[in-house]
C-alpha cells in the first residue's frame, strides 16, 4: 500500500521545517510520497482547511485517490481516523487505520487507494493534493 504515516515535528528536515518538497531528506519511505524533484512538473494542486467536529464522518463513495495527497492534524489534542483500502468496499484484508492524534501528525498517500475518514474528536485537518507530470 502507497502509504506512509508520521509527524511533521518528528521529521529529520535538517532544522528547516520543510518535511514535503525537493530537499534530500524528504526522500524517505514507500514510493518517496514527500519528496517532489525541483525539475518535476505538477498540475491539480488543491489545498483543503477542515475544521470536522466530533462525530463527522466522510461516508463511503469518495473517489479513487489520484496523484498524491498528505492529510495533516493542525489541531492540538484531536483525534481522526483515517481508512485506506485497495477495495472500495474496505474488506478487512488490506484495511489500514491511521489516528491522527497529536498536531503534526500525518499520511501520505499515492494513487489507486479508497480512503474514508471519521472525526472521532473535533479535528481541523490540511490536506493537500497534487499530481505529478
Amino acid at each position: 500500500m502507497d502509504l506512509i504515516t508520521g509527524n511533521a515535528y518528528d521529521q529529520d528536515t535538517r532544522g528547516t521545517g520543510w518535511f514535503l518538497g525537493f530537499s534530500d531528506w524528504t526522500r524517505h519511505g514507500l514510493g518517496e510520497l514527500l519528496h517532489v524533484p525541483r525539475e518535476q512538473s505538477l498540475d491539480g494542486l488543491c489545498m483543503k482547511w477542515w475544521d470536522h467536529p466530533a462525530g463527522d464522518d466522510s461516508g463511503l463513495g469518495k473517489p479513487l485517490s489520484e496523484g498524491r495527497t498528505v492529510s495533516l492534524l493542525v489541531s492540538g489534542e484531536s483525534l481522526f481516523r483515517i481508512e485506506f483500502s485497495p477495495h472500495p468496499d474496505f474488506r478487512p484484508e488490506g484495511l489500514r487505520t491511521v489516528l491522527l492524534r497529536r498536531q503534526g501528525d500525518f499520511a501520505a498517500w499515492g494513487a489507486g487507494l479508497h480512503h474514508r475518514w471519521h472525526a472521532l474528536e473535533r479535528a481541523t485537518v490540511m490536506t493537500l493534493r497534487w499530481n505529478l507530470r
